[in-house]
């Protein structure tokens, strides 16, 4: 894989800076000299950070892309305007291509992580290291694979295995098989061995891996783990839903006990912040803080969707249905032109220009409770454990219970669906959930778009295939 080449080269070239005492000695060093940076725990813990890095998606289009392609291809949210454009025209046409820099975006960041934590790995069998250290960064290492190999497999199906960084650069795709028993294996082998509590903030725990876990197992249609999973989570106590339904998103509430995994984002840094806001409103929007700043593009939801929300539904407070310009003092009406903006992501009064700051939540508990409801119906029908779930999360929302009697397996599974549609909007969760039951085709040719089912993956990157001979690509691509 091209990628796979360019980081061996990077990481040969600080190994050889590290080795010299002197940037400048005439002592001629081995490109292959020992370094500190595989040899003490402080360089191991770098390396290990760079995959972390890469797992929560660095930078503007990193953040970004994972958003769009999963609620642009739903008929979620739409947009319009700046150079981007084209690039969401594709993706709500289905239109997309090998050539789409979200898609090689998503491909590139994973199997970046993925080489890192396999250095790790392959070095930590060293007597320096303390026992300690060695389990837990190990635990780390398989949680990281996992995750990264779960989102790689939900937008690509089964690809290449990288194992160990000894292996060859350009491999083949493993079989679907392969590829699912190595993301369930590495999962558990995280559950097994990770703490409770995480290490640091943004590092994997227990609940993260057994939500990961969960998350890959309803994916996959694995109903009975699934449920099995989530009820696991719940046992664990210390996950719950926060009263109010604005703080789970909230700059001052980070960290809450509503995030079981998190992608850390830092306004101050450009491969650490995210700009999605920037994307979301117009440059006549009274954005609240002189240093936000936004782009051309806008996102949009459809009318349909904000009217669908129930009257006192706290969640629809994070859309925004109208704004008065500052550029001509007029208000502008967006619900009635399927113009309304979501705003979960509030604006960050740290921002620097676009980049913003504010963590992505990647798996709420909220999340969880309707993953287990619905694989609760999928395995035995509408149960009261699985209303009981449900109504956990509206009566957050401040809407109605629902009843178990008159529901069948089918009205329950459209009606925990609607739900999801409606709890977890513009979270990048659409995409997986259509697809999971199977309407995603369907509903986009519903739309008017000719959509195929092959459009239920995304294409391998072309890069990627023409510097890899062996790869394969997707079937209709």
């Amino acid at each position: 894989m091209k990628s796979y080449i360019n980081k061996s080269i990077m990481i040969l070239l600080v190994i050889g800076i590290i080795a010299c005492e002197k940037r400048l000695d005439e002592e001629v060093f081995s490109e292959l000299a020992p370094s500190t940076l595989f040899t003490s725990e402080k360089g191991i813990s770098s390396v290990l950070n760079a995959s972390y890095a890469y797992a929560h998606r660095p930078g503007f289009q990193d953040s970004w892309s994972s958003y769009h392609l999963a609620s642009m291809t739903t008929g979620e949210i739409w947009g319009q305007g700046g150079s981007i454009e084209n690039l969401w025209l594709s993706e709500i046409d289905f239109t997309w291509d090998g050539n789409h820099d979200h898609i090689i975006a998503q491909w590139t960041i994973y199997f970046n992580s993925i080489r890192d934590a396999n250095i790790v790995l392959d070095n930590l069998d060293n007597e320096v290291f303390s026992d300690e250290f060695k389990q837990l960064t190990e635990a780390e290492v398989h949680f990281l694979r996992g995750w990264n190999y779960s989102e790689l497999f939900n937008l690509f199906g089964a690809v290449p295995l990288y194992k160990t960084s000894t292996d060859e650069p350009l491999l083949p795709r493993s079989t679907e098989d392969e590829v699912k028993g190595f993301i369930e294996q590495e999962l558990i082998t995280a559950v097994a061995d990770l703490p409770v509590q995480a290490p640091a903030y943004g590092r994997a725990s227990k609940g993260a891996a057994m939500a990961v876990l969960c998350k890959y197992y309803l994916n996959t249609r694995q109903w009975q783990n699934a449920a099995d999973m989530a009820e696991d989570i719940q046992d664990l106590g210390i996950y719950e839903l926060l009263p109010n339904f604005s703080d789970v998103f909230s700059i001052e509430n980070e960290g809450n006990q509503e995030i079981l995994w998190v992608l850390p984002k830092d306004a101050t840094s450009p491969t650490a912040s995210q700009a999605i806001d920037a994307l979301v409103f117009p440059t006549d929007y009274p954005w609240p803080f002189p240093n936000n700043i936004v782009f051309a593009a806008r996102t949009y939801l459809y009318d349909e969707f904000v009217n669908s929300f129930d009257a006192d539904d706290v969640r629809k407070n994070h859309i925004i249905t109208e704004y008065v310009s500052t550029t001509t003092g007029e208000t502008i009406q967006g619900l009635g032109n399927d113009q309304s903006f979501p705003y979960k992501i509030e604006f960050d009064p740290s921002a620097v220009g676009a980049a913003a700051g504010n963590d992505i939540p990647a798996i709420r508990y909220a999340d969880i409770l309707l993953s287990r409801a619905e694989a609760l119906n999928e395995i035995s029908g509408p149960t009261q454990t699985a209303i009981d779930l449900i109504n956990e999360v509206r009566t957050r929302a401040g809407i109605t219970e629902l009843s178990l009697a008159g529901f069948t397996k089918e009205t329950l599974r459209e009606t925990i669906l609607q739900e999801r549609g409606w709890e977890l909007f513009f979270e990048g969760k659409r995409r997986e959930d259509m697809i999971r039951q199977e309407v995603f085709i369907s509903n986009a040719v519903s739309r008017g778009k000719n959509a195929q089912d092959y459009h239920v993956l995304f294409p391998i990157p072309q890069v990627e295939l023409d510097a890899n001979p062996d790869l394969v690509q997707n079937p209709g691509y």
